[in-house]
């Protein structure tokens, strides 16, 4: 049995008073798959709510191009799927498959509109917790194609980051090497030669020695910290390259499926008016003049579509000059 402070924490019952929770506690039913064992597939009819009690599952669309299954979510503990199938019992739109052995507690659609007929609250509650998924994906796709992600680093760095990234610039450029020279040989010659004052740091240069090593022990971690960064940074734009491409080889796919619907509803379309052109055209035979129903809706070969009068000269002659060639000659 499903204990009460689990359901408790799902955000669709949340809300619930104790007694309903007690109600809906015994329209679970527990459910084990191992991993990499399917729960359903994309298209397969959808009748049933899941929660995770304990794994992970994957949820994914196939791809055209190949056989792998595109990942669009990994849910674990406490995670629940397939609620839009309780409110519309339309077919499943992605796949579900173990990511790891897993728990889940399956709900029917039946039972959960009888439990939802007394109970609006609940109702309202999945409604509340689908909106905000689905402004949590309009958000996310309204964000990909304009997130900078420059900008966004560049607008969480504290004053230390800023500052190793400074350093490690300026080390890095041809303007450190050559005033590190120029100080480097000026300390030289103002410690190895006496001109005016004798020198402060003569032969073998100790405390050039100190100064240098202080230097570079402080150079190094600034450094490493600015590079680490850089990783960070480049497996973020990866991460968003990603997502723009999963995103677009959704719409293309969604595209394909609207574009394959527009076709057959036009080929429909067309068939309809063919007919409707058919039965019209059959109409207008079946009313000409001297024609029977029969013979104007299945001419036979050799005969035409109006009787002539034998008496009837010009009909004669109409009919000779259609049916015998040698008089269709003489007339030319």
């Amino acid at each position: 049995m499903v204990s009460l402070n689990f359901l408790a924490r799902i955000p669709i019952f949340e809300k619930l008073s104790e007694a309903d929770l007690e109600v809906l506690r015994s329209l679970w039913r527990h459910l084990t798959l191992k991993k990499g064992e399917t729960l359903f597939r994309k298209g397969d009819a959808g009748s049933s709510m899941y929660i995770i009690e304990e794994g992970t599952i994957e949820i994914s669309i196939p791809s055209e191009k190949d056989d792998k299954d595109i990942r669009i979510s990994l849910l674990s503990q406490g995670e629940f799927f397939g609620e839009l199938s309780l409110v519309d019992g339309l077919p499943r739109t992605a796949k579900a498959a173990a990511d790891s052995d897993s728990s889940l507690l399956e709900m029917r659609r039946d039972d959960f509109l009888k439990f939802v007929a007394d109970r609006p609250a609940v109702a309202i509650s999945m409604i509340s917790e689908m909106g905000k998924r689905l402004r949590a994906t309009n958000d996310m796709v309204t964000s990909l194609a304009s997130k900078n992600v420059n900008v966004e680093m560049e607008e969480q760095l504290s004053f230390g980051d800023k500052l190793s990234d400074r350093v490690a610039e300026f080390v890095g450029s041809w303007t450190f090497v050559v005033y590190f020279f120029i100080g480097l040989i000026l300390w030289i010659v103002l410690n190895a030669v006496e001109f005016f004052f004798r020198p402060f740091d003569a032969y073998p240069f100790v405390f050039l020695n100190l100064i240098l090593a202080v230097v570079a022990s402080l150079q190094a971690p600034l450094i490493m910290m600015s590079q680490n960064r850089a990783q960070k940074q480049d497996r973020l734009k990866a991460d968003l390259d990603y997502q723009v491409s999963l995103k677009s080889e959704l719409m293309l796919q969604q595209l394909h499926i609207k574009t394959d619907e527009m076709r057959a509803l036009e080929f429909q379309t067309m068939e309809a008016i063919l007919q409707r052109e058919l039965a019209v055209i059959r109409r207008q035979l079946q009313m000409m003049p001297g024609s029977s129903s029969s013979e104007s809706s299945s001419p036979q070969p050799g005969k035409n579509f109006v009787e002539y009068s034998p008496s009837d000269s010009s009909a004669k002659k109409y009919f000779h000059e259609i049916h015998d060639p040698r008089e269709a000659q003489k007339k030319e």
